[in-house]
């Protein structure tokens, strides 16, 4: 189906099979299509065309339902191939959790098993993990257990991979760039790259953590106010920065997401909510409404300024960063509002005032190329059951506007995409059925156009 409601029917689903589905958008034109039942996996590429079957390295192939299909996930898409991966071991405080990554070939529709103990997340955002190439053409992650652990390069053009490095003990203690470009296995006491360069780094009391474009953070694993924090290239010429953060650090901990070098040489760093610390900051006493479980981030700069520039909001089970790292998700230090922040530009691109009458605020976000979509609920006090109140707002780049609206009947299940004429695809309930209808909706106007109707929803997207 297109933006215009014109609709082509692929193929076609017995009922127990599209109970386990999931269709994953690889592109405009493209889309894969997972069928698991009676614990086998089978795999469709969607075109306009139809509907085509990919080759598994085995038929049947085995897969976990209970255990895998939430984890299911695209890692990523180059050209006309394409990787996937599913959890099939379970993690613990020791080791994350593991599982396949498999490489699909579109032209030839068939697949090819790469590494099967690939360290990953339990959900679908393996950034922390798995580590794509600025040009998309490579893939880097780790590999193995304990033991031996690999770092491994995966050519998505070839389909050849190598091992970069072998290393022991845990993938927590393995640390990699944004891109897989720079890696620090800290228990080697090495910091290394790509081409085979290798710098010892055997400083007890400090950590390093790998940044893009082959820079890197160092800072004391244990710091109680005004921490200082070294940037520098350990195979560049680069002069080093030194910043200054006024907070505590305990275990070299810091959300790896959202920690970043900027064009202007500021560098974001979050510390951990003051509840989980030893000794709390002093610079909370300056900030009252600041909670203790709020996540502060701090833009900081080469010549020691620091500014808390808000609260920055932690999903488990979606990004609220944008994949170039450019939007943030936050909420304002005084907790009236959440808001998105532009670390570029270094403002806020729009403010959604949360209604103090409500309790429990919850923002989701997703990002597009033309703008970014927010739903944000929140409950209404004193009810027996649980009520909740539904709010969406939208913002367009090209115009740089900010529309907002309340779902007032909670028919809203997630909008799946963003049009250039500012309209928001949305999955809207039906009031007769548990299907839904595909709308195209209009924020300006309040105009809905119905593009499918009473359909089962297998591509639901928060």
């Amino acid at each position: 189906m297109n933006q215009f409601g014109e609709t082509r029917e692929l193929g076609q689903l017995d009922q127990e099979e599209y109970l386990n589905a999931t269709s994953i958008t690889l592109d405009e034109e493209r889309a894969l299509l997972f069928i698991d039942s009676n614990d086998t996996l089978r795999v469709y590429l969607l075109t306009s065309d139809g509907m085509q079957k990919i080759a598994l390295p085995s038929d049947p192939f085995y897969f976990n339902t209970n255990l895998s299909q939430s984890s299911r996930t695209v890692v990523t898409v180059h050209d006309d191939r394409v990787v996937f991966s599913y959890v099939t071991e379970g993690g613990s405080n020791i080791m994350p959790d593991r599982g396949p990554i498999l490489l699909v070939d579109l032209e030839s529709l068939t697949a090819q098993l790469i590494d099967e103990s690939v360290s990953r997340g339990p959900y679908k955002d393996n950034h922390r993990w798995i580590h794509g190439s600025q040009d998309g053409r490579y893939l880097r992650y780790l590999n193995g257990d304990e033991e031996k652990m690999d770092i491994r390069e995966l050519d998505l053009v070839t389909g050849d991979a190598r091992t970069i490095y072998t290393a022991s003990g845990s993938s927590f203690r393995i640390h990699a760039s944004p891109e897989g470009d720079l890696w620090y296995p800290d228990n080697a006491n090495l910091i290394l790259d790509l081409n085979g360069n290798q710098m010892d780094f055997e400083d007890e009391t400090r950590m390093f953590s790998p940044l893009k474009d082959g820079r890197g953070l160092v800072y004391y694993w244990n710091c109680v106010d005004n921490c200082e924090i070294e940037v520098f290239a350990p195979f560049g010429g680069d002069a080093a920065l030194t910043y200054n953060l006024p907070w505590t650090i305990e275990s070299a901990t810091s959300n790896v997401r959202v920690r970043q070098l900027l064009p202007d040489q500021s560098l974001l760093f979050t510390g951990m909510p003051y509840a989980t610390l030893s000794n709390t900051p002093a610079i909370v006493e300056t900030y009252p409404d600041l909670t203790e479980i709020d996540v502060p981030l701090f833009r900081l700069t080469p010549d020691g300024q620091a500014r808390l520039v808000g609260i920055y909001v932690e999903d488990d089970l979606a990004s609220t960063v944008s994949p170039n790292g450019q939007f943030i998700l936050m909420k304002s230090i005084d907790q009236t509002s959440f808001f998105i922040y532009d670390a570029v530009e270094d403002r806020p691109l729009f403010d959604m005032p949360i209604n103090p009458d409500l309790e429990d605020p919850l923002a989701m976000v997703r990002f597009f190329d033309d703008g970014i979509v927010v739903n944000l609920s929140a409950a209404v006090p004193g009810t027996k059951h649980g009520v909740y109140r539904n709010f969406y707002h939208v913002y367009y780049h090209e115009t740089s506007t900010a529309m907002a609206w309340e779902d007032v009947n909670f028919e809203i299940t997630g909008c799946p995409d963003l049009l250039e004429d500012g309209s928001v695809i949305c999955w809207f309930y039906r009031t007769d059925t548990s299907n839904s209808d595909l709308i195209r909706y209009d924020p300006a106007t309040g105009t809905k156009t119905t593009l499918l109707e009473n359909v089962w929803l297998i591509d639901f997207t928060p």
